[in-house]
């Protein structure tokens, strides 16, 4: 699979990430600044509301403490998957994503509207090696955004995203995540 995006899908999408990109940064500020953001409620509401959780309060509790512990020890993908399943008895595979990448900005997010955006889809509840194939679809999409960013359009995408923005601080994956996020396929 591959990120096709072009010239003008990206002019397209670059002005709608306004929004997005000033909660984002928001967010991050609370992230790196903040050593109890997990239990700031204000945090929590504009993080849920960012990436769209809508679980229970103990849900919640769950994952953010797992973000706090990310933070800490460095999880990986399949550590934080492992464990919002354990603890909360589904395979989040969207949330993990979300988590990690809130953590290191360098991993993408695995998301409905980019994963159609690339002619993917997350397995079934049903399917075999379920976890493995999610941890699968992690890497082969942080290897989509890499092989994009190198990319004649990826390297356009970063000089107007940054002659847009100029004062935003991000990785090159949420540049390219934000303005997939907002190509609707």
């Amino acid at each position: 699979m591959t990120i096709k995006l072009t010239r003008t899908q990206i002019d397209t999408a670059l002005p709608k990430v306004e929004k997005g990109l000033q909660q984002y940064l928001w967010i991050q500020s609370k992230i790196t600044g903040c050593h109890d953001f997990h239990s700031d409620r204000e945090f929590r509401r504009k993080y849920n509301h960012f990436y769209r959780i809508r679980r229970a309060s103990p849900w919640q509790d769950i994952f953010y403490s797992l973000m706090a512990r990310a933070k800490k020890e460095h999880l990986q993908f399949r550590d934080v998957l492992d464990a919002l399943r354990k603890s909360t008895g589904r395979l989040e595979a969207s949330f993990a994503s979300k988590l990690l990448a809130t953590i290191n900005p360098n991993l993408p997010v695995i998301d409905s509207v980019v994963l159609k955006n690339l002619g993917m889809r997350l397995p079934t509840t049903t399917e075999p090696d379920r976890i493995l194939k999610v941890c699968n679809i992690h890497k082969r999409l942080s290897a989509c955004f890499n092989d994009f960013l190198q990319s004649d359009n990826g390297k356009y995408l970063v000089d107007v995203f940054k002659k847009k923005y100029p004062n935003a601080k991000i990785t090159e994956t949420k540049m390219l995540d934000l303005v997939l996020w907002q190509t609707r396929a």
